[in-house]
């Protein structure tokens, strides 16, 4: 148990003052015991002495027993003499008085006084058994008539004048005490009264923990120099409070940002890669003890490294947000939203209630980009490719989930863009092939397993003024390869640059055969991608070609979709008026297949247009089909444009072609691609089948 100071005080207080008082009560009744035993001892020595006197007068006439008797009763007169005895010189007892109340005691007061014999006692006062013993001679020594021995009262006495002065003094006491403690008790509370307030302010702050508060501080006493250090110690500790609550802060904030920097995406504020793994993990350890399906959502953003480039990073970055805060208002609350990398975004579908659902899903996704986002001045027309899959599938597999959502995801891709795709096996299949043929793209180029197919093309007159080289591959380990499906998979992939520049290379070193074989003349066209066109490999590796050989271009005619040379138009009008200077040409491949204007044919550096063969196939029956490419046959005149029209594989078309004067036809009608073994033969069949039609 604590006990306060004001207790403390107070208590020591009440007890001096009680103990000052009972010690000065017990000085006084030592006191007055002390000065009535002397009174008493005076007293009674002069009353004896006086009757001794008394006595011996008589006992000097008659010593007469009745005046003896009469001179001792006077001791009645005194009311605490006890007894009186008068002896003779010899000790004999002559007479006694005895007071009446101690008449029935007198037997043993005399055995005591017998046993003590008076005559050992001292001539005087003397104290005995709580009594005065008086003894005086009676006469002097060489007349001595006897002994007088007078008793008083002591205790008894006593005690009554102790009683009376007690009650005489104590209510006075009593007072003086009340009085003192009450002024213990007022000096008390003013002096302490502010250590009070100080310790109240004090259990106040340490209960609020409010350290801004200061306590008010009067005079210049100890108690106000205390309260003066308590303040300047709150200003230190608010003080320091406050820097560590900065200091906090600050690591509150570093913390949260180093957590967001770590697990979002800087850019739209999605969960990054690394969260979003680590999210799923969790998510699928719990899922997969409940017993609960998952589902995963994986797409790009269709024609965004076109739209990138054309438009720039910033509209790319701002096109990003856009398509992840659309996603995220169309998702539920615990449909997470992630972005992996690049324009790759994640969903994750906690425990869909079906396959419909995740088909609503994804279709709702998909139609919310049917309508052109607005991104500062442009009106961009995108969409998304979705890949899905869910446990049922991958297990609860991180990595083969993600992995076939991605594998699905790259099957819209290639099939239809802006739409989704359920992961099945098959596709696991194909995927396994697809990473066989881009791994084995570098195999091939190393191990010479490509080779150059030549297809001749014959102008209006029954001369081979060109050839196409079409790639062909014979895998050691896929065995034959068609181009339709290696070369999707090297732009996607990222290896088609290597292809393109084997082809170059090849068709120069194949260069002195082919004029051989054909013509001095002769132009070589082969196709180059818009993967191409966008790296920017090859503008800077024409650049280094004509470096070392000047002529090197100068059969040459490089061939590009009208898609992919609008998807970059300056980057492409750049690249080919170098071809042109350095004496190459370039085609338009697979021309009114695309989603150009017209009006772009005269802005464009082009030589040629090569109509595609979907316009050749039915114009023959379709009168609208001949429409069309007899004014794409016209307009290419009038622009002073070269015409080439492949897949002519008919008597028919070729004869209509050459009467439309086509410059140059392509077909198997002609002749199928070639190797170069076998390219003069190639030549020869064409030229012979031009004569066959007889038109001149």
């Amino acid at each position: 148990m604590k006990l306060s100071i004001r207790f403390k005080l107070l208590t020591i207080g009440i007890v001096s003052v009680i103990s000052s008082a009972l010690s000065v009560l017990s000085v006084s009744l030592n006191e007055h015991q002390t000065l009535y035993a002397n009174s008493v001892k005076e007293s009674l020595v002069a009353l004896t002495e006086n009757t001794a006197d008394d006595i011996l007068l008589i006992m000097s006439d008659n010593n007469d027993s009745f005046l003896l008797r009469s001179a001792l009763l006077r001791f009645e007169r005194y009311e605490h003499i006890e007894y009186a005895i008068l002896y003779d010189q010899n000790w004999n007892q002559i007479e006694i008085y005895l007071k009446p109340s101690l008449i029935n005691k007198f037997e043993k007061e005399l055995i005591t006084i017998t046993s003590k014999a008076p005559k050992n006692l001292p001539l005087g006062v003397s104290v005995l058994e709580n009594s005065f013993y008086s003894l005086q001679e009676i006469g002097e020594n060489k007349f001595l008539q006897g002994y007088l021995l007078v008793t008083h009262e002591y205790s008894n006495p006593i005690e009554k004048s102790q009683k009376e002065l007690l009650k005489l003094t104590l209510p006075l006491i009593f007072i003086i005490l009340a009085v003192a403690i009450s002024a213990t008790l007022f000096t008390i509370r003013q002096q302490l009264f502010p250590l009070l307030k100080l310790t109240v302010f004090t259990r106040h702050i340490s209960r609020s923990k409010n350290y801004s508060k200061r306590f008010t501080v009067k005079g210049s006493d100890e108690v106000s120099t205390l309260a003066s250090s308590i303040n300047t110690l709150l200003e230190v500790i608010n003080h320091e409070i406050k820097e560590n609550q900065e200091k906090n802060n600050q690591l509150t904030e570093q913390k949260e940002a180093m957590y967001r920097l770590a697990n979002y995406d800087q850019l739209t504020g999605l969960p990054n890669r690394r969260h979003i793994m680590t999210l799923l993990h969790e998510l699928l350890q719990k899922h997969n003890a409940l017993d609960q399906l998952v589902a995963l959502l994986y797409f790009d953003i269709d024609y965004f490294k076109s739209i990138n480039d054309r438009m720039g990073h910033e509209v790319g970055d701002k096109l990003l947000v856009e398509v992840g805060r659309t996603v995220t208002k169309l998702l539920e609350k615990d449909q997470i939203l992630a972005r992996l990398a690049g324009d790759e975004f994640l969903i994750i579908i906690p425990n869909p209630p079906s396959k419909q659902a995740l088909f609503n899903i994804t279709e709702k996704l998909t139609k919310a980009f049917n309508t052109p986002l607005v991104i500062e001045k442009w009106s961009i027309q995108t969409g998304i490719s979705i890949g899905v899959s869910d446990t049922h599938d991958a297990g609860y597999k991180v990595n083969d989930l993600i992995s076939y959502a991605d594998i699905a995801m790259y099957h819209s891709k290639n099939f239809k863009k802006g739409t989704a795709t359920f992961f099945n096996s098959q596709m696991l299949i194909e995927s396994q092939r697809h990473t066989l043929i881009v791994n084995g793209i570098i195999d091939a180029v190393r191990d010479n397993e490509f080779q150059l197919y030549y297809q001749p093309k014959i102008s209006n007159q029954g001369i081979v003024e060109g050839l196409e080289a079409l790639i062909r591959w014979e895998s050691k380990t896929l065995g034959s390869l068609s181009p339709s499906e290696f070369i999707p998979i090297a732009e996607t992939s990222g290896k088609i640059s290597d292809i393109t520049k084997w082809v170059i290379d090849q068709v120069l070193d194949d260069l002195p055969r082919l004029l051989e074989y054909s013509n001095k003349n002769i132009v070589i066209s082969f196709n180059i991608s818009s993967y191409d066109l966008i790296s920017g490999w090859l503008e800077d590796y024409i650049r280094q070609l004509i470096s070392v050989r000047p002529n090197a271009l100068q059969h040459l005619q490089f061939e590009i979709t009208e898609s992919s040379y609008l998807n970059d138009f300056d980057q492409a009008n750049r690249l080919f008026s170098m071809v042109q200077e350095a004496g190459g040409s370039v085609a338009l491949d697979d021309f009114g297949t695309g989603f150009s204007s017209l009006s772009y044919l005269s802005r464009i550096d082009i030589d040629t247009i090569k109509v595609d063969r979907a316009f050749i196939d039915n114009f023959i029956n379709d009168y609208r089909e001949k429409a069309v490419l007899n004014s794409i046959l016209e307009l290419s005149d009038q622009l002073g444009l070269n015409i080439c029209c492949e897949g002519v594989e008919n008597i028919e078309q070729a004869k209509y072609l050459i009467v439309k004067k086509c410059h140059l036809m392509q077909g198997f009608y002609f002749s199928a691609p070639t190797p170069i073994e076998e390219l003069s033969i190639a030549v020869d069949q064409a030229q012979q089948r031009y004569q066959a039609l007889g038109l001149f």
